[in-house]
């Protein structure tokens, strides 16, 4: 590997955290469809009268739905967690650290240049920030330990 390819390739926990941060608008979209999947999984409740025997085979439609509706209710605990974590760390930042992480991580238009533009700073300046709030939400997020 060489100087060049050395000084492009980052850490580890710089691409972890850019992974969090980015996850976050799709954590928010994918919580109100699992609070919409589990208001839809109850059980039925119809009751049949027959003349004819009962089946010797049971089923339990309840044990099934009970499992999934755990399954969901986990997933929508650490869908939650995840998000929370994310808007406590947001909220530790300044306004104007808050709108890079927002332009940069959770917008459509998140190219270097357009933040930058937007925040009316020069590009230098821009990574510089990005870098310095990457480094300290990773710290909050445990991802990076300070030495």
């Amino acid at each position: 590997m060489d100087q060049a390819e050395k000084k492009n390739k980052k850490p580890e926990w710089y691409l972890l955290t850019i992974r969090r941060l980015s996850q976050y608008p799709e954590d928010k979209k994918r919580l109100c469809i699992l609070n919409a999947q589990l208001g839809n999984e109850l059980p039925k409740t119809t009751a049949t009268y027959s003349q004819t025997p009962a089946p010797t085979k049971t089923s339990d439609q309840t044990g099934g739905i009970a499992s999934k509706r755990w399954e969901t209710a986990q997933e929508i605990n650490q869908c939650t967690l995840r998000i929370r974590e994310i808007e406590i760390i947001l909220a530790g930042f300044g306004e104007d650290d808050r709108k890079i992480i927002e332009y940069r991580y959770f917008s459509k238009h998140n190219y270097d240049w357009w933040v930058a533009k937007q925040m009316k700073i020069p590009l230098r300046t821009y990574y510089r920030v990005r870098d310095e709030l990457l480094a300290e939400a990773a710290i909050l997020l445990g991802i990076y330990k300070r030495d």
